[in-house]
């Protein structure tokens, strides 16, 4: 017999030869025969295996065939299983009661004619497999059910999500501020959003079924043949980038307005669709010229306020020169003890005012951000004692001054020494005027290597009235003092630290109080970042004597032997000019004098001159444009040396006198020891 599923019968007798016979029986069938020589074997086959006829034994030791059927009937695996009884014994109907009240199907008497059991087993066999196959079917059926209603669910679930993403796509739609429009591949419009008929001033109607050149003319070739080559259209193209283009557009009533807009394009079925969507940009255009008219405005007052403080500089430092000047001359002469004293605090206030004036002009600056660095070689050792020069004489002889120099930093490093000196003189300076008694030190160490530069920390101490604890968060802020009492007596801006903080940082590094406790003194600690230069003093020397003779050249005209001296002084400011003819001739020299660039022409047109000092801000014509004239005008070895002299210090102005061709630069104050350099620079002795 075919079957789709395997048939196992068990055979069940304690007597093999029964088994055998069976088996005979059974034979000729596509039967799977499992023998079982006793009631327990028969159980243990049945937790292996499913059977489909079970034919047993009545009679046999142990566990006879009624027990084992009992046990059979007794699990829910084996209960349905159809159990035949063979039995060599003809008793009463309590024989055959008994067989059937323990389960079985059927009951068979010993010797069986094999027909009749081949007909019996072959019968329970197609219910078996008819059973089996119905079960099959529900299980399928009951599968197929489960994934019906799987499918139902996530339909259900589905046409929710799209109708819920429907709605917020409505909604986003009609709630838009910008216009949403689709249009066919011919350009002919479908569909508008409320935003469309608000921004071009259309209703729906009158939109719907017109050419998108209505609203976006750029389109025009639309009208002309619509989608070609594969559907798409040539301008439209232009716009599906995936990025936002600009453009003008025109309302209904003929206005224009400034729109941004972007197209994508879709393919549903055969339709080739396009989307567009257009932003009204009006207020954003005018929010940007707002803003590009504020920057103009803060640009201009910038450069307004530059040119004030510039002018303001000017103004100042003119008559500042004079005072000044006139004092530091005034010194050098014969006074008695009085008049020296007097002429002292002349001087001192002099200079007070101007480092007032330099540090407005600095922050001014730095707040601007033109502030930049001039970095050159220079030697750390020579910048702290340059600094330390400078206090000598205004220091208490009580106080004492030294500084510490780590011997594994390089005596040479590049980086602008200006700058840093200026912050030198800031610190040194602010703990000499707090320090009465005890001392001020600098301590220089190498902190770091990074990246082939060095960063230096500068710690500055003093012994002196030290810092509150309340009053540290002021320091570094702009016009800050510690208090008012205290800027009655030690005087100054409060822009000193915000200026070292401000180069500090421009230098790579930081600054901060590390230290302070009142009447225990203050510490400041800075660091900058330089590089190391590694300097070879016999290049140098030689390097430096060819540039003294080039300058010898450019500032006698004639070589070292003829001893010409000729000075001339470009100045239009009559106590200007009076006060560099003094210093001159405390110096041993005399020079003519010009009032303006067309005097200075018409002197060097009539005399060889070793010598400018030029004033750059002159009537007429100024030195600068003086400068270029002369230089053009004479060939190199008869070029005098030009000095430009100004009140105007800012970086550009030297910059533009350098770049003009002038030799050097000599900022107003003019001090003696500055234009002795320069006559030491530019001048040879005479033999």
């Amino acid at each position: 017999m075919d079957s789709p599923y395997p048939i196992n019968i068990l055979l069940v007798d304690d007597h093999p030869e029964n088994l055998l016979a069976l088996e005979a029986v059974l034979a000729e069938e596509n039967y799977n025969l499992v023998r079982a020589n006793s009631g327990e074997e028969a159980l243990r086959c049945l937790l292996k295996l499913e059977f489909a006829v079970i034919v047993m034994d009545v009679q046999m030791p142990g566990m006879d065939g009624f027990e084992t059927a009992r046990f059979i009937k007794a699990r829910d695996r084996s209960k349905d299983i159809p159990i035949i009884f063979i039995t060599a014994t003809s008793k009463e109907a309590e024989h055959f009661f008994t067989g059937y009240s323990v389960g079985a199907i059927d009951y068979m008497v010993k010797p069986f004619v094999p027909q009749t059991l081949k007909s019996k087993i072959e019968g329970f066999v197609n219910l078996y497999i008819s059973n089996k196959t119905l079960q099959r079917q529900t299980e399928l059926l009951e599968e197929k059910t489960r994934q019906l209603e799987q499918a139902n669910k996530e339909l259900l679930l589905t046409t929710l999500s799209l109708s819920k993403a429907e709605a917020q796509a409505r909604v986003i739609r009609e709630t838009s501020i910008d216009a949403m429009i689709t249009f066919n591949a011919d350009g002919v419009i479908l569909t508008v959003n409320p935003a469309a008929t608000r921004m071009f001033g259309f209703s729906e109607e009158e939109l719907r079924g017109q050419k998108m050149t209505l609203l976006i003319p750029d389109l025009n070739c639309l009208e002309n043949g619509g989608a070609r080559d594969g559907g798409e259209a040539p301008v439209v193209s232009r716009y599906i980038t995936g990025k936002l283009s600009e453009m003008t557009l025109p309302r209904k009533d003929g206005a224009l307005f400034p729109a941004e807009l972007q197209i994508g394009e879709a393919y549903i079925g055969e339709d080739h669709l396009f989307a567009c969507t257009v932003s009204d940009i009006t207020e954003r255009k005018k929010a940007e010229q707002e803003l590009l008219q504020a920057k103009e405005a803060a640009e201009s007052a910038s450069k307004v306020k530059s040119e004030f403080l510039a002018t303001m500089s000017h103004e100042i430092r003119t008559p500042m020169n004079g005072v000044i000047g006139m004092t530091d001359l005034l010194l050098e002469t014969g006074l008695n003890d009085e008049q020296r004293e007097l002429a002292e605090v002349i001087r001192k206030s002099g200079d007070a005012l101007l480092a007032v004036i330099n540090d407005i002009l600095d922050f001014s600056k730095i707040e601007s951000g033109k502030m930049e660095l001039d970095e050159e070689p220079f030697e750390l050792t020579a910048c702290i004692e340059e600094t330390f020069d400078l206090f000598k004489a205004s220091r208490s002889p009580d106080l004492e001054m030294e500084y510490y120099l780590d011997p594994h930093l390089p005596a040479y490093v590049i980086g602008d020494v200006t700058r840093l000196r200026q912050v030198l003189i800031n610190l040194v300076g602010n703990a000499i005027k707090f320090t009465d008694k005890g001392g001020v030190y600098v301590v220089v160490s190498k902190q770091a290597e990074v990246e082939g530069d060095i960063v230096i920390e500068f710690a500055v101490k003093d012994t002196g009235i030290g810092i509150d604890e309340s009053k540290r968060s002021h320091l570094f802020k702009p016009f800050s003092q510690l208090d008012s009492s205290m800027n009655r007596k030690y005087g100054g801006t409060g822009l000193g630290l915000a200026i070292c903080k401000n180069l500090v940082e421009l230098m790579g590094g930081h600054i901060r109080l590390d230290r302070s406790n009142e009447e225990k003194g203050a510490t400041f600690v800075f660091t900058i970042r330089v590089a190391p230069f590694h300097w070879d003093p016999s290049k140098s020397k030689q390097e430096g004597t060819s540039d003294q003779e080039d300058a010898g050249q450019a500032g006698k005209g004639e070589g070292p032997d003829s001893g010409i001296r000729n000075i001339l002084i470009a100045e239009d400011n009559a106590v200007n000019q009076k006060l560099l003819l003094r210093v001159l001739e405390t110096l041993g020299h005399r020079a003519d004098v010009a009032l303006n660039g067309r005097e200075v022409l018409e002197a060097v047109s009539r005399k060889r001159y070793d010598l400018i000092f030029m004033d750059i801000q002159m009537p007429e014509m100024d030195g600068l444009e003086a400068t270029k004239r002369i230089l053009a005008s004479l060939p190199p070895e008869e070029r005098p040396a030009i000095v430009a002299m100004t009140a105007n210090v800012m970086s550009e102005d030297k910059e533009r006198c350098i770049r003009t061709g002038m030799a050097d630069f000599i900022p107003k104050p003019i001090r003696i020891e500055r234009v002795k350099t320069v006559m030491e620079r530019y001048l040879v002795p005479t033999a």
